[in-house]
């Protein structure tokens, strides 16, 4: 149980790191005169990388243990953050992004096999982990706006590369049989798409998985411009994320209770409903008590997607392939993660900011008919259900 509480703060510090330098690059890159369409790129570049080799680091993860893959991405993590840090320009924030977005990928896809693989209920231990990385959501930007607009980039970066240092030390003195066993000898196994090609259910978590995370970054890359375009200043900006980030919070401790109550699949379908309705009134405020409503209403239907399909995943692949799987998951994540802000970067520079979040709210609720649940699999969540 010490263990979980670790890996619990581990993920926090990492997470604060991570969502606390997100809205920065936009707003640092805006203030340097980047267009819009530029900073779409940037901000694509974090997942480039990762949507190319996420299923391989998801097989090496099974090979070489989490302990390993996780402390080679703590490492990543600290220089992607030094670099832009030490040398602050348009070019050094690019090599930041792609290095910062693959050794990410390490220290995640590690964590959430460890702690799935944890004794006891997976729903609720996949729930706090995810509250811990909602702490970070919620810190980060908190944090980082603040520090952004009274101490500069620098420093918010140089902040943030502690945090990452401290993970890595309490990683790399962990003892190695805490973090899980590896696949001692690797047998001949289909391909990683005849196993999605197979799995209907594990399809449409990924897919899921996928639109909600396009969805939050979409929000964490485009709203600090569209909040400065209306008067906000970064640590406003850094508040309404925040909150948006505690009401994720707040709807994962209910997570056991709703899957029990209601079933994965209707709270999938109506977690990306819910969204979808709040991002397309976005556009349409520019009083910040709304926009940090319309941000908690974002935070509470996105915020039950991510653990509920990573549950998802791990339920239906081998212990052997989890890694692989997860690695196939954090790819969809990372290929809308690339596609959303260039595809719609292209889309506000010819529309304007609010056309963004207008088709981004269309995508979510195209999204919720076509990854619904047929009836004979909804009859097969029930029975999930009546085991909890």
């Amino acid at each position: 149980m010490k263990f979980f509480y670790l890996i619990l703060f581990i993920q926090a510090l990492y997470s604060i790191a991570l969502h606390g330098t997100r809205p920065i690059v936009s707003l640092y890159a805006d203030s340097l005169g980047i267009s819009i369409i530029t900073i779409g790129i940037l901000v694509s570049s974090f997942a480039l990388i990762p949507m190319l080799l996420a299923v391989s680091i998801g097989k090496w993860l099974d090979l070489f243990g989490a302990k390993r893959i996780s402390s080679i991405g703590a490492f990543g993590m600290l220089l992607a953050l030094c670099i832009p840090g030490i040398i602050p320009n348009i070019a050094t924030l690019f090599i930041s992004q792609f290095l910062f977005g693959l050794s990410h990928l390490f220290v995640l896809v590690s964590l959430q096999k460890t702690v799935g693989n944890l004794p006891g209920n997976r729903d609720k231990l996949i729930a706090t982990f995810s509250l811990a990385g909602s702490l970070g959501e919620l810190l980060g930007p908190l944090i980082s706006g603040f520090s952004y607009e009274y101490f500069g980039f620098q420093y918010t970066y140089f902040l943030a590369a502690a945090l990452v240092l401290i993970s890595l030390g309490f990683t790399i003195f962990t003892k190695k049989k805490a973090w899980g066993t590896t696949s001692q000898s690797p047998k001949k196994q289909s391909p990683s798409l005849v196993l999605l090609k197979d799995n209907i259910n594990l399809r449409k978590a990924l897919i899921v998985s996928g639109l909600v995370l396009f969805s939050k970054d979409v929000f964490v890359a485009y709203f600090p411009i569209y909040g400065k375009g209306i008067g906000m200043n970064a640590s406003q900006i850094g508040i309404t994320l925040s909150f948006m980030a505690a009401m994720a919070m707040v709807i994962r401790l209910l997570q056991f209770h709703l899957v029990r109550k209601f079933g994965r699949s209707i709270i999938l379908t109506t977690t990306l409903l819910i969204s979808g309705v709040a991002y397309m009134t976005l556009p349409f405020t520019d009083i910040p008590l709304l926009l940090i409503a319309i941000a908690i209403i974002l935070g509470g239907g996105l915020g039950l997607g991510q653990p509920l399909s990573l549950v998802f995943a791990l339920n239906v692949s081998p212990i052997n392939r989890q890694g692989e799987v997860l690695g196939m998951r954090l790819m969809f994540n990372r290929g809308s993660q690339f596609i959303a802000p260039f595809l719609f970067g292209g889309i506000g520079s010819l529309a304007g900011l609010s056309s963004i979040f207008l088709v981004s709210g269309g995508i979510l609720l195209v999204g919720a008919y076509f990854t619904r649940l047929k009836e004979e699999e909804q009859q097969e969540s029930k029975k999930e259900r009546m085991s909890l």
